[in-house]
């Protein structure tokens, strides 16, 4: 089939575009509405599925024509084992010589599509993208304007492969994302992270009137340890120490590497008594832990607390005066938490 001039402008336009969304960094969501919103302005469709699989869930997108309106619709779905096997299939065999996804429709039909689908001329292509399947779109003939031809085919090929791409770019910006705020060794938030959170959440307190407490954690006796197991089962002590921590942590709290052997938690709409409280959950919880696999109380760790607005009025201040306290804390015997309160009581003016 030749392409009128007409027809060529529009596809001209229709890839500029997603390629600018593509590039700018715009989240993939909006890219494959832009996708199907195209793919049914340039092929015979009716309608155009676009399925793909994020993580455990499957999102389905559903493009419309009613009134020579398009409309959209995005579903969220968890994933079965029955359509994951499905993708699986259809990617070996568009991977087979002739090159060709061969629907087994009775399969989607159970699951995805209406059932006048079903009875319908259909097309399809796998979301492809350095040999890795991330879904498929299929477009639904719509035989009042004209059958589907080899262009089309190739046009949703090339949608396909465009949808595929912004889903693996979206993937790779939430990875560098990730790894731009989360310390290396732990996998827990880092100190740029912490910094940024700290002084939102006493922005958030002094709009909204509570306190928030912060604590500061240095693990006792880490040198001789290390020199006693090897700088290897260091590490893991501190991975496992960042583990217990999160663990005994509500959902709300961040949890973050402060620099070498110290530790730091941002604990919202927490005053002294409730900062305290969860501090010696978990120097109980590191305590017992085994970090032989058999021995507890290998390992310690001594806290400070602070807390917003009754301690400190900065950042600065705030994890100053948490930093004092847990020195306190180690300086008289650590496997401890201190408030910053006590320094009051420790030196008496």
């Amino acid at each position: 089939m030749v392409r009128t001039c007409d027809e060529k402008d529009i596809l001209f336009k229709t890839f500029a575009e997603i390629t600018s969304l593509m590039s700018s960094g715009k989240d993939n969501r909006i890219i494959l509405q832009k996708i199907i919103e195209n793919a049914l302005s340039i092929l015979p469709s009716r309608k155009v599925y676009l399925i793909f699989l994020d993580n455990n869930l499957i999102v389905k997108y559903t493009g419309t024509i009613r009134d020579k309106s398009k409309r959209i619709a995005v579903e969220d779905m968890p994933a079965s084992a029955g359509i994951v096997n499905w993708l699986q299939r259809e990617y070996e065999s568009a991977k087979s010589s002739e090159g060709v996804l061969s629907l087994d429709l009775s399969m989607l039909a159970s699951e995805f599509l209406h059932e006048e689908d079903s009875s319908s001329t259909v097309v399809s292509a796998p979301l492809i993208a350095k040999n890795s399947l991330f879904g498929v779109i299929i477009a639904i003939n719509d035989p009042e304007r004209r059958r589907f031809t080899e262009d089309d085919i190739h046009l949703l090929t090339v949608m396909a492969n465009q949808a595929a791409i912004a889903f693996e770019n979206y993937i790779l910006y939430k990875k560098l994302e990730i790894e731009s705020i989360t310390d290396g060794l732990t996998g827990i938030y880092n100190y740029r992270f912490l910094i940024r959170s700290l002084k939102l959440e006493m922005k958030r307190a002094i709009r909204f009137g509570y306190p928030c407490a912060f604590l500061m954690i240095d693990v006792d006796n880490l040198k001789a340890y290390n020199d006693r197991n090897g700088h290897l089962s260091g590490s893991r002590a501190l991975r496992d120490i960042a583990q217990v921590i999160t663990r005994n942590c509500r959902e709300i709290d961040l949890v973050a590497k402060y620099g070498g052997d110290e530790f730091a938690l941002l604990l919202p709409h927490t005053g002294l008594d409730g900062a305290l409280r969860l501090g010696e959950r978990v120097l109980k919880a590191i305590r017992c832990f085994k970090f032989d696999g058999v021995t507890p109380e290998l390992l310690t760790c001594s806290m400070g607390v602070a807390v917003f607005p009754d301690d400190a009025g900065t950042v600065e201040a705030l994890i100053e005066r948490a930093d004092a306290a847990m020195y306190l804390a180690k300086s008289r015997g650590k496997n401890s938490i201190l408030s910053y309160g006590e320094l009051d009581l420790a030196n008496p003016s």
